[in-house]
C-alpha cells in the first residue's frame, strides 16, 4: 500500500463545472464543433482525475453554494464523486480575513464554522485556512494582531477537531502573515488543534525554502499543496502590492511540478525520512489548461518523485 495519495484542487476548473453531467455530448458538439463540453461537467472532470491516478479532490469554499444548487446536497455530490472513483474529498480552502483584530473574532470563527459543517457533510479531512487578509492594507501586523490571528485560528481549529477535521494554516505569498512573522505565528498556535498545509510554491515566493521549512516543522505539517514556481524570493514590493497574485503585467507565479525551481526531490527524500503518509494536493493556479497541467504534474510525480518515495 502506498504512503502518498494524490488529490487535485478543483478551483482551476472554474465555475464551468456547475453541471453534474452532460447527457448528450453530441447535442453540445453540434453547436460549436469545439471541446468546451468536455470541461463543463463534474462527471467528465472526475473521470479525468481518476484516469490520471488522482483519487481525491479539494474544493474552495465558494464552490459550496453552487454544488448545493446543482446537486441538491453535499452528500449527493460526495456520492456522485465516489461513483466515478473519487475516494476522498481531501479538504476545503477558506480564509480568516480580519482575524488580526479582536473585534472580528466572532465573525471570522462563524464564517469558518459554516465551512467546517459543510466539509463534515462532504466527509472531508482538512480545513485549509489563510490567516488574516492580504498584506496590502493590513500588514505589517503588530505582535498583538499576530496573537489575535493565532487565537482565532486556535478556536477554528478546536471547532474543526470537534468534527474530526484538521485545521491547517496556509500561507500565501501576499498574505498579511508573511516572511517576517509566519514562523512566530505558527508557534503561537496550539499544535493540538492547528496543523500546517505546506504550499511549496507560495512559501518559496515568500522567501522560504520549502524543503528546509518542512524539515524544521514536519511534526506540524500534515497536508500539502504541490505546485512549482519560477519566482522564488520575490521582493517585498512585489509581494505586498495590491492584488499581488494577479499582477497587471500578467505574471504567472505558479507552474506544474518540475516546471520551476522548487526542490521536490529534496522534499521527497525528507518525506521518506520523516515517514510522511497521507493525501497531497496538486494545484495548478494560473494555468490556461488545467487538464494539461494536472497530467504534467502527475507525470513528474510518477516518473521523478515516486522512485524516491511513494
Amino acid at each position: 500500500m502506498e504512503n502518498l495519495k494524490y488529490s487535485y484542487m478543483t478551483n482551476m476548473w472554474g465555475m464551468i463545472t456547475d453541471f453534474p453531467k452532460i447527457n448528450d455530448l453530441n447535442e453540445w458538439y453540434a453547436d460549436d464543433y469545439g471541446n468546451a463540453a468536455y470541461y463543463m461537467d463534474w462527471d467528465k472532470i472526475f473521470k479525468y482525475h481518476v484516469a490520471a491516478g488522482i483519487k481525491g479532490i479539494e474544493v474552495m469554499f465558494y464552490h459550496i453554494p453552487y454544488i448545493k444548487q446543482f446537486f441538491g446536497s453535499l452528500t449527493n455530490f460526495k456520492e456522485f464523486a465516489k461513483e466515478r472513483g473519487i475516494e476522498q474529498i481531501t479538504g476545503m480552502f477558506s480564509l480568516a480575513p480580519g482575524s488580526e483584530n479582536k473585534e472580528n473574532f466572532n465573525n471570522a470563527v462563524q464564517f469558518n464554522q459554516m465551512w467546517i459543517d459543510d466539509l463534515y457533510e462532504l466527509g472531508g479531512e482538512n480545513m485549509v485556512i489563510m490567516p488574516a487578509g492580504e498584506y496590502y492594507g493590513t500588514g505589517p501586523l503588530s505582535k498583538d494582531q499576530l496573537r489575535n490571528a493565532a487565537d482565532c485560528m486556535n478556536e477554528i481549529g478546536r471547532r474543526a477537531a470537534d468534527k474530526g477535521i484538521t485545521a491547517c494554516i496556509h500561507n500565501e505569498f501576499w498574505c498579511a502573515v508573511n516572511l517576517y512573522d509566519h514562523e512566530e505565528y505558527l508557534e503561537m498556535t496550539d499544535p493540538k488543534y492547528v496543523s500546517y498545509c505546506l504550499d511549496t510554491a507560495q512559501v518559496a515566493i515568500m522567501g522560504v525554502d520549502p524543503v528546509q521549512f518542512y524539515d524544521k516543522y514536519h511534526d506540524r505539517i500534515k497536508y500539502f499543496h504541490l505546485k512549482d514556481t519560477t519566482h522564488p524570493n520575490a521582493p517585498d514590493n512585489e509581494r505586498f502590492a495590491p492584488g499581488a497574485e494577479f499582477a497587471d503585467e500578467g505574471t504567472r507565479w505558479f507552474w506544474e511540478l518540475g516546471g520551476g525551481v522548487v526542490d521536490f526531490k529534496g522534499l521527497w527524500k525528507l518525506l521518506k525520512k520523516h515517514n510522511h503518509k497521507g493525501w497531497m494536493t496538486i494545484e495548478t493556479d494560473g494555468t490556461p489548461d488545467p487538464l494539461a497541467s494536472l497530467l504534467l504534474s502527475k507525470w513528474y510525480i510518477d516518473q521523478e518523485l515516486s522512485p524516491i518515495y511513494k
